[in-house]
């Protein structure tokens, strides 16, 4: 590939890097929001129950009363509202319904899902939100590259977004690792008034279980956000009448293997697979790929285009 559309890809995986920092930091700021309300909540709750020896299991598998729900439900209405749930939160929602046959315990938990569900619905429209952006992006990106007018719109960047990548949706896996995170810290919280431990003691541990979320939706984020930039490329690519790419690995200290190995290879775009050789192929991958023409097609077709 001439040097000039090398030069190009390799600045696009810049400030992709760029754009990737951004949304994760927002990403986090819902994860830091969540695990501050949860602490408030156990917070509460030790407050509300504990004597001078903590709280006992007898003491947290009292009955809630009517108080104690209501509470609850009012919580559960703003939330609602305020963080503009998606479909699949309300669905959570309505999966979990918080009785006066609950315990105390099971209340607390109950709270613990709320905010589970409320960071992961705003996580799910801000990741869909921009990688939908990013879509409209980068076929206006390729349009000026290849010099092609491409079909495309808001639809068709949805249909991108939410394709099936190694057997499930990147939605399906955020709602995944919600769920996984419930359980472990369903788990704390017994293990927290079995063994009566101190707030403070288990907020070093629900730190750390967030630490581990967090990074699982960033990672999610950005091998996303290659996919539905290969997805774009390749169509633009076939829309604009190229049969070739050539895979651009961002070549510094932290490439992997992988991604060295295939940096300036060629290969045709009716055989590109993501995970085979086109981005992403690994977890936080951060190549790229090009159009390829030979350097006489190449110049022959600036000549055309007047550049």
């Amino acid at each position: 590939m001439n040097n000039y559309w090398r030069k190009r890809e390799e600045k696009h995986i810049r400030e992709n890097q760029m754009n990737d920092a951004r949304i994760a930091k927002r990403l986090a700021e819902k994860h830091e929001e969540a695990m501050q309300e949860i602490q408030k909540e156990i917070e509460a709750f030790y407050g509300r129950y504990a004597d001078r020896e903590g709280i006992s299991m007898d003491i947290a598998r009292k009955r809630v009363n009517k108080l104690d729900i209501d509470e609850y439900a009012k919580k559960a209405k703003r939330y609602v509202k305020e963080k503009n749930f998606t479909p699949k939160a309300n669905e959570e929602m309505r999966l979990y319904n918080v009785t006066m046959k609950i315990n105390r315990l099971q209340l607390l938990k109950a709270y613990v899902r709320l905010e589970l569900i409320g960071m992961t619905s705003q996580n799910q429209r801000i990741i869909e939100e921009e990688m939908i952006k990013n879509v409209l992006k980068e076929y206006e990106r390729q349009a000026g590259i290849l010099g092609k007018s491409l079909m495309y719109n808001e639809k068709k960047a949805k249909v991108i977004v939410n394709e099936s990548f190694l057997s499930s949706t990147w939605s399906e896996r955020l709602w995944g690792d919600q769920e996984a995170l419930r359980e472990e810290l369903d788990i704390l919280l017994n293990k927290g008034v079995r063994q009566g431990k101190h707030p403070t003691v288990l907020a070093k541990d629900l730190r750390k279980r967030f630490d581990v979320s967090r990074f699982n939706a960033e990672r999610l984020l950005v091998t996303e956000l290659a996919r539905v930039d290969t997805s774009v490329q390749k169509d633009s690519f076939k829309q604009g009448g190229y049969d070739q790419y050539e895979y651009v690995a961002k070549i510094d200290d932290r490439t992997t293997k992988k991604c060295r190995g295939l940096d300036g290879k060629i290969f045709n775009v009716k055989d590109m697979q993501p995970g085979e050789n086109a981005p992403p192929m690994h977890p936080f991958c951060r190549s790229s790929i090009a159009a390829y023409v030979s350097r006489e097609e190449f110049e022959a077709d600036l000549v055309r285009r007047g550049l």
